[in-house]
């Protein structure tokens, strides 16, 4: 574009044709002007010499007239009438017209002498005016106004005449811009393969204090390792720059006088002279580092080849996948590990068991499930618990069930520990059978103790109740009269504030009687809501006293309990075997003991775990983010903001656009 001058012109052409047509006019305007002007001077030169002839002749009429008048009336009449006073006065006056005649006679010649030189010198000017007016050439020069700044694959407009106001921006300039590109590429070259198995030629500990207080170390072998280092060093790097603060006078994009330069300015000269008008001397230095840091741009993506801005953005995409999708997979493999140790410990563990089918022996197992082991009910019919060895079952390593001798398939099955069934019982049973009547002579002693002691329980505590509810009761009917001789003393005091009132009004005492306030309205509705309320306290007190007595009988059955030793010491393992299948109660544990329950119910319930680890909720909420997501978000976000801010409204950025011509 070569730019143009009036507003009204499409281009140069058109201006250099209006610059010649008002060239000519002006020149038609001055010819005409200057030959008006001549031709007026002429006629009125003329006009003058008209009027100077006329003056002539009159003088010549009165040259020739006057003396011979004055002659006449100054001499002969006066001598012929001998009237020398009258005559001779008339014959003065003739002589001095003579005079005048002759003045003019002069004047009017000299006039039309000098008009005739002056109409000759118009005459000669009005040829000689300047009629041959030529364009030879005519030149294109142009004035720079602004200067066009490359900025990020854009640009943006310096004033150089001083009408524009300085606008006050701030860039950061990475100070190693080489150990930058290094470190992208080691980051590049990390993120391209994941390794099946890491090494661990260079491994690193990180700290995860934030995360857990019982593991505050990790380590990262070379693969995770090397991404969180050329990470972190990337992150420092970029933070280790300078910042460059600027003023210079930037000329927005949707300012007038963008608009202006956009419309009469020029980008390209071509080959026409440029002569700088305007001293842009103030800020040529600033100008110049704009153009020092577009050249470190443009190094850097000739190093990376694409866009600084598009290639950070699909790294962050790579290297939020490489990371979700690595850390998922070693996740997943870590669980599954987990897994498959944990189920080749339950086999092994279960390895010195004697597994039963819980569907040949349920019978067996409800009746141990249900045992109470109470010595009052179980002394004289206590069977020992026993399993038949033909309900075994054995494992199958293809189908990972336990298969009985009927064929029949289970995934759960009822274990015995080998020595507790086979050494222990018997052993315990046998002991417990040489001292059986001393035993039952402890256990008669026991139970006539216990009677006793509930006995005495109960009485005391039957006591307690009764007192306790015989004063409720007596204080119920205090706080009763005790209300009821406040509502009659209130009554009073209000009768008598009354009758105060009135003998304060009146000043007298026949208003002095006392009369009776019908308050029975009154007295009623207060009675119904104390009454509703001691009613109230006495069912609180009288649920109180139930829950505390249910409480007493519970504590008195408990400590009337005598618990069969010989059972208990032999089968207790056994019913806690049975009762831990039972399906509320694997449904009542945690959920570290139900990952349990695959070994086996009753380890599920009652295995010894260590303290569980201390993990802070910022974990789990790291460990929930979806970096691709992130990324994805990040991305149309930036984009969005780009689209909807204008770049000069930015902070640290000048305002810029695309193809301004300066």
């Amino acid at each position: 574009m070569q730019g143009k001058i009036f507003a009204e012109s499409m281009n140069l052409y058109q201006d250099k044709a209006k610059i010649l047509f008002n060239y000519y006019k002006k020149a038609a305007e001055k010819i005409v002007k200057e030959e008006m002007e001549l031709e007026k001077s002429i006629g009125k030169a003329r006009s003058e010499i008209s009027l100077a002839r006329k003056t002539k002749k009159k003088g010549i009429v009165i040259i020739a007239v006057f003396p011979v008048l004055a002659l006449i009336f100054g001499l002969v009449l006066p001598v012929a009438t001998g009237l020398f006073g009258d005559y001779g006065f008339i014959g003065y006056f003739l002589v001095v017209g003579s005079i005048g005649g002759i003045i003019s006679l002069v004047n009017a010649r000299k006039s039309i002498k000098e008009n005739e030189s002056k109409i000759t010198g118009f005459e000669e000017a009005h040829r000689d005016i300047r009629r041959h007016y030529r364009v030879k050439k005519v030149g294109v020069l142009y004035v720079p106004i602004a200067t066009k700044v490359p900025f990020e694959n854009k640009s943006f407009m310096v004033d150089h005449t001083g009408a524009v106001q300085d606008t006050d921006f701030s860039m950061s300039v990475v100070r190693k811009p080489e150990d930058l590109l290094a470190s992208l590429s080691g980051l590049e070259k990390g993120i391209k393969e994941a390794p099946v198995i890491e090494q661990a030629s260079t491994p690193e500990e990180i700290d995860t204090a934030d995360y857990s207080t019982s593991m505050q170390r990790v380590t990262l072998y070379d693969y995770m390792g090397n991404i969180d280092r050329q990470v972190r060093n990337i992150r420092y790097l970029l933070n280790d720059n300078d910042t460059v603060a600027l003023s210079l006078p930037v000329v927005l994009p949707q300012s007038q006088r963008a608009e202006f330069i956009k419309e009469y300015a020029a980008s390209d000269p071509e080959d026409k002279p440029v002569i700088p008008v305007y001293n842009i001397d103030g800020f040529k230095e600033k100008i110049d580092t704009f153009y020092t840091l577009n050249e470190v741009k443009n190094n850097f993506e000739k190093n990376i080849n694409e866009n600084q801005i598009e290639y950070f953005k699909k790294l962050i995409r790579r290297l939020a996948e490489s990371v979700q999708i690595v850390s998922r997979t070693k996740i997943s493999g870590s669980n599954k590990v987990l897994d498959y140790a944990n189920m080749i410990f339950s086999i092994v563990l279960k390895s010195a068991f004697n597994q039963y089918s819980p569907a040949l022996e349920a019978e067996e197992i409800e009746r141990i499930r249900s045992a109470s082991f109470d010595y009052q009910d179980s002394v004289d019919d206590y069977t020992p618990f026993s399993l038949k060895s033909s309900s075994r079952v054995k494992y199958d390593l293809l189908s990972t069930a336990w298969i009985a001798e009927d064929q029949s398939r289970t995934s759960m099955p009822f274990g015995m520990h080998q020595i507790q069934e086979e050494v222990l019982a018997p052993v315990i049973q046998n002991l417990m059978a040489e001292n059986r009547v001393e035993r039952l002579k402890i256990y008669n002693n026991i139970k006539d103790q216990k009677l006793d002691y509930l006995n005495q329980w109960h009485r005391d505590t039957e006591d307690f109740y009764g007192r306790n509810r015989a004063e409720s009761a007596d204080l119920i009917n205090r706080m009763r009269e005790a209300y009821a001789d406040y509502i009659r003393s209130f009554n009073t005091y209000k009768a008598l504030q009354e009758t105060q009132k009135a003998m304060n009004r009146t000043h007298s005492l026949d208003s002095a009687e006392v009369h009776e306030q019908n308050k029975n309205a009154e007295v009623i509705a207060g009675f119904e809501m104390q009454a509703a309320q001691f009613n109230q306290k006495q069912r609180e007190f009288s649920d109180y006293m139930d829950r505390l007595k249910e409480d007493i009988d519970q504590k008195a059955a408990e400590f009337g309990y005598i618990p069969y030793y010989e059972a208990t010491l032999r089968d207790q393992e056994y019913r806690d075997i049975a009762r831990s299948t039972v399906p509320e109660q694997l449904q009542e544990l945690d959920s570290r003991r139900k990952k349990l329950i695959a070994i086996s119910p009753y380890v599920a319930q009652f295995a010894r775990l260590p303290p569980a680890p201390r993990v802070e909720q910022q974990m789990y909420d790291d460990f929930s983010i979806d970096l691709i997501r992130e990324a994805a978000e990040t991305e149309a976000a930036e984009d969005n903001c780009e689209q909807e801010t204008p770049r000069g409204g930015m902070q640290n950025e000048p305002p810029t656009e695309d193809g301004v011509e300066t």
